[in-house]
């Protein structure tokens, strides 16, 4: 089974960088601009992991975040990858539901890890 994985950030470089390492190990990629783009791609394409970059241009970040549970899709884990690096700033972001968060830069063994983590412990979609 293939496993899918949204990414949203407003940086072409960062997705097609994301895209290539997510891909490399076998994951269907959507990808998505804005936020609220995402919202769209999330009910057309019912992805299993969202990666987002925690700072849009659209300010929709955390709006994503929560969009799927209300939608009553929990299914969908979120890994959020942002600038914020100090540990109660971490622990506040985890407390909104995001299942991960990485610092940027990350690396791919890092997002990697990461991804297949939460895929461990996250139902997924057919």
């Amino acid at each position: 089974m293939t496993h899918s994985v949204l990414v949203i950030d407003d940086e072409p470089i960062t997705r097609y960088l994301l895209r290539r390492v997510l891909e490399g190990v076998g994951f269907q990629v959507v990808e998505a601009e804005y936020g609220l783009d995402a919202l769209t791609k999330i009910r057309q394409e019912q992805p299993d992991i969202m990666i987002l970059d925690a700072k849009q241009q659209d300010d929709a970040g955390f709006a994503v975040c929560r969009a799927p549970q209300a939608e009553g899709g929990d299914r969908l884990s979120v890994v959020m990858l942002g600038a914020r690096t100090q540990l109660a700033t971490i622990q506040e972001i985890l407390h909104t539901g995001i299942a991960k968060y990485l610092p940027k830069p990350v690396s791919s063994s890092d997002l990697l890890a990461k991804v297949e983590e939460v895929m461990c412990y996250a139902p997924v979609g057919d």
